[in-house]
């Protein structure tokens, strides 16, 4: 059995290796590509426009969360300014974006800490290189200022 297998296997690798040889022999082993860098002088760098519903981009962003956390178990995020990378869990994603700046779209989700903490997270969305959609930056939400006292 095991020498069947064997030659079963010798002669798919004589078949395969055939017409590559035969290529080889004709000289045309080199690639028919061009190998030059595209030039992107004449072309449009503008990203093409969002034309998913807010609802699409919230199951976009809640798809792309839920998939990071079956990965790590949680979903982690470095907070630059406290030097340490937060550990959360998703409680909701907004069901509206918000526009940004060339045709960006933000999506807000809010997460929580071990301790119960709140952080809002942005998501910035654009289309891709290849027309799909691209989560291109996630940062966390400014605090919101303190209520002014007004004490008379």
């Amino acid at each position: 059995m095991k020498k069947a297998f064997l030659l079963l296997a010798g002669l798919g690798l004589l078949a395969s290796a055939a017409p590559l040889a035969a290529f080889e022999d004709d000289g045309l082993s080199e690639a028919a590509v061009s190998t030059d860098a595209v030039k992107n002088g004449d072309e449009d760098e503008t990203q093409p426009l969002i034309q998913e519903s807010d609802e699409d981009l919230a199951a976009f962003v809640t798809d792309y969360i839920t998939k990071d956390i079956q990965l790590k178990g949680a979903f982690l995020l470095e907070d630059k300014p406290a030097q340490k990378v937060l550990k959360l869990k998703l409680a909701s994603v907004e069901q509206k974006s918000s526009n940004g700046d060339n045709d960006v779209k933000k999506i807000k989700a809010l997460f929580k800490d071990a301790a119960g903490k709140k952080y809002t997270i942005i998501f910035h969305v654009r289309r891709g290189t290849w027309g799909d959609l691209d989560i291109f930056k996630i940062e966390i939400a400014p605090a919101a200022p303190a209520a002014a006292k007004t004490g008379r």
